[in-house]
């Protein structure tokens, strides 16, 4: 796929960056800016801003940073056309796209994870498309569906299907269509099997009735299919339900069912009712409880639980009526008390799950109950651990045991604190006691972390020793190790190929790479800012820079961006780069250009304390100036080096001389620019 610039641009400009985080986080406002915590990194207090203003987002934790491309390509693991196609179909915008030769040569350019989501639509497509217009779809797969009582707007909603009890039904129709048996086999949709040397290959799905689960942003990354027969044709029990194999954009631990449904939701009632089945969260969306997602029968995981605490620190998890399987899964309680959120359980009636409930007593009765059965976690499971034990005090001290190893795994301590006293008040325990053993369990966690800890750094030592050396970087950019030093690598300086440096020249790339951002930087952030008469610091600053060499690619292509932009009489700011940069440079942009904190004006009048800053006007050219200075300084002592390597060479008496004469006066500039910026001369 190919985008011209003007659909790129197009694609930028209407990409409002509130919207687009806002379908994978919540955000609160606070000032001009909204917070979050990162989902980049793991953080309990947010440190991630989104500023509408500027189109762009920012961590101050781990340093992420970009516009809505950007963070379309991180959140989602896209590539930069795949991201910008993702905003044009939310924003329904057209863009170009090269489609020349056949459908087959076409797809095969696509990358894999691109070619899954396009076969993967295709499916729910297809399966939707058969249980609405197909016979057998519409007698038994559309028949199952209006048992349970899901209107036609709910199977809508939902993408709900049928696949046909054929071996080969959606395979056929697929290749049709120009999709590969390898895309099928990578999407899951289709199984190989070797068997006495010949390949066999069949539907997965078939005579099923069909789940699609969709990721945060809507596409189709699985399916769910539940069989309408009792067994097959040899008397063998099928498996209910079938699900997808994980594939490239299928991880079932980090996925929930319902979750692009109910996230806006989730986020308007600051609270997710968490059930286990596909049909108890389409029933209680129809009952008009659309806060609600689905573990889809596994066992909750953190990265369940982080999806979830994007758009919430609130879950209330529905448990059906069996005390066993309510056992089982109590561990996805202390898994969500580890993630800093608050938990609340209910429990239906024996023999009853919300799907059943919900359509047993109808949606008004149904939500009061919810209301009223709802408990905390403490309570919740006191009086089911209570409920055994009764009196016997071995097994009722177990219970404790048990609910302060939960509260143990609250990090907030204050949390901590009410939760331990209101297990002491339903126990009828001295609290110290429980305190005294909470700080036990925290204390032993602290030690074994500490002593895994130590073991992982055994392991990494003696994995190191046998591992090539990690290789150098400019701020940022990695260069080779030394051991990777050929006369066919490379390095690229001022856009021309040259030898790649050796160990010795890293050093300088590494220290001139810290000057070269500086120069950029205030390029960027005070290019427009008048220091002198009319003259702008950007003609001031580049005036200099002209003499010299850009050494880091990413700060010697936002120069070249910022020169051609200038020549074509535009006026250049970090908005300006932002907007016609490429993620990279975005990124690099935002992080050279915003601040956190800013101290306001109001601030410094009201304590009568004047704070010196580097945009003050006659401070700028100043400021230009040191970074200036230092970069020739370094400039001119590295081909300084560079003439004494020459010199230990044999040479003629002409080229020794012109050699001599070039060193001398490279001395005397270096010894010069170090007088103008007060920089003590080195010895070597």
């Amino acid at each position: 796929m190919r985008i011209t610039k003007q659909s790129e641009i197009q694609i930028k400009d209407r990409a409002d960056i509130l919207e687009v985080v806002q379908d994978f986080l919540s955000l609160k406002k606070k000032g001009q800016n909204y917070w979050a915590c990162c989902p980049f990194h793991n953080e309990k207090s947010p440190s991630f801003s989104v500023a509408p203003a500027k189109g762009i987002y920012k961590c101050f934790g781990c340093g992420a940073a970009g516009d809505s491309v950007k963070f379309v390509m991180d959140i989602e693991g896209l590539s930069y056309p795949e991201a910008l196609k993702y905003l044009a179909n939310k924003y329904s915008i057209e863009i170009e796209e090269d489609t020349s030769g056949n459908t087959d040569e076409y797809k095969a350019q696509q990358t894999l994870r691109e070619s899954v989501l396009i076969m993967m639509q295709f499916a729910q497509r297809y399966y939707h498309k058969l249980l609405t217009e197909d016979e057998d779809g519409k007698a038994l797969g559309m028949s199952y569906f209006k048992e349970r009582g899901f209107s036609l707007p709910t199977i809508e909603k939902f993408g709900l299907g049928f696949s046909k009890d054929d071996w080969h039904d959606l395979e056929k129709n697929a290749v049709k269509e120009g999709f590969t048996e390898e895309i099928l086999e990578k999407a899951g949709l289709i199984i190989k099997k070797e068997e006495n040397g010949k390949t066999n290959q069949y539907d997965r799905f078939r005579g099923r009735v069909m789940f699609p689960v969709y990721d945060l942003a809507g596409k189709v990354i699985a399916f769910g299919a539940r069989t309408l027969k009792k067994d097959d044709k040899r008397g063998q029990a099928e498996p209910k339900y079938l699900n997808s194999p994980e594939s490239e954009v299928y991880k079932k631990s980090e996925v929930l069912y319902g979750i692009f449904q109910a996230k806006n939701e989730i986020r308007n009632q600051d609270n997710c009712y968490l059930t286990e089945g596909y049909t108890d969260v389409i029933s209680l969306h129809q009952a008009g409880i659309a806060n609600v997602v689905a573990s889809s029968g596994t066992s909750l995981t953190e990265g369940q639980i982080k999806l979830v605490k994007r758009f919430t620190d609130n879950i209330t998890v529905l448990y059906d009526g069996d005390n066993a399987g309510i056992k089982a899964s109590l561990r996805g309680i202390d898994l969500i008390l580890e993630q800093g959120m608050n938990v609340r359980a209910v429990v239906f009636p024996q023999g009853e799950d919300p799907d059943s409930y919900v359509r047993k007593v109808g949606n008004f009765a149904f939500k009061e109950f919810l209301q009223e059965s709802a408990k905390d976690f403490i309570t919740f499971k006191a009086e089911l651990l209570l409920g055994e034990v009764k009196t016997e005090p071995i097994r009722k001290a177990g219970a404790i045991r048990e609910i302060t190893n939960s509260i143990s795994k609250v990090p907030d301590a204050i949390k901590r604190e009410v939760y331990t006293q209101h297990c002491a008040e339903l126990f009828n325990i001295d609290v110290h006691i429980l305190s005294v053993e909470i700080d036990k369990i925290l204390i032993n966690k602290g030690l074994q972390e500490q002593k895994q800890k130590k073991e992982d750094i055994r392991r990494e030592e003696e994995k190191s020793k046998n591992a090539p050396p990690p290789p150098f970087y400019v701020d940022d950019v990695p260069l080779p190790t030394e051991e990777y030093f050929t006369d066919k690598e490379v390095y690229y300086t001022n856009n021309e190929e040259v030898e790649t440096p050796a160990r010795k020249d890293i050093k300088y790339l590494q220290t001139i790479a810290v000057h070269e951002k500086e120069c950029v930087r205030l390029l960027l952030k005070y290019g427009n800012y008048l220091v002198e008469g009319e003259v702008k610091l950007w003609e001031y600053l580049l005036a200099e820079i002209d003499e010299l060499q850009f050494h880091t690619p990413v700060y010697l292509q936002m120069l070249t961006m910022y020169k051609e932009a200038i020549t074509q009489g535009i006026k250049v700011d970090d908005s300006h780069m932002i907007r016609y940069g490429s993620p990279e440079i975005v990124e690099k942009v935002i992080n050279l250009t915003t601040e956190k904190y800013q101290i306001s004006e109001n601030w410094g009048i009201m304590h009568e304390i004047v704070i010196p800053h580097e945009s003050d006007s006659d401070k700028l050219p100043e400021t230009a100036y040191k970074y200036i200075l230092k970069h020739k300084y370094k400039f001119v002592k590295n081909l300084l080096k560079n003439i004494e390597t020459q010199l230990e060479e044999e040479l003629g008496e002409e080229e020794e001389n012109l050699l001599l004469s070039e060193y001398n006066r490279l001395s005397m500039l270096k010894q010069q620019i170090a007088s103008e910026s007060g920089l003590v001369i080195d010895s070597d």
